[in-house]
């Protein structure tokens, strides 16, 4: 049976992953100049960001070293 994960899908998941750390890194630079920044849970917000995107950015390094 051949496997569903072939090298073309693995860059473009690889791919997808870095497009999505790169728009969580984004909004960390660019929410707090549109928006105040008031309360605590307005940070934890920023640091999920923070967390979500270099997850991602993690994930899309080792999808692109299995291809």
């Amino acid at each position: 049976m051949q496997s569903w994960f072939t090298k073309e899908r693995l860059n473009i998941l690889s791919q997808l992953f870095t497009n999505l750390a790169a728009g969580w890194f984004g909004v960390i630079l660019i929410i707090p100049g549109v928006t105040k920044l008031d309360a605590f849970s307005d940070f934890l917000w920023l640091f999920r960001n923070l967390l979500f995107g270099i997850l991602a950015l993690s994930v899309a390094m080792i999808l692109s070293r299995e291809n």
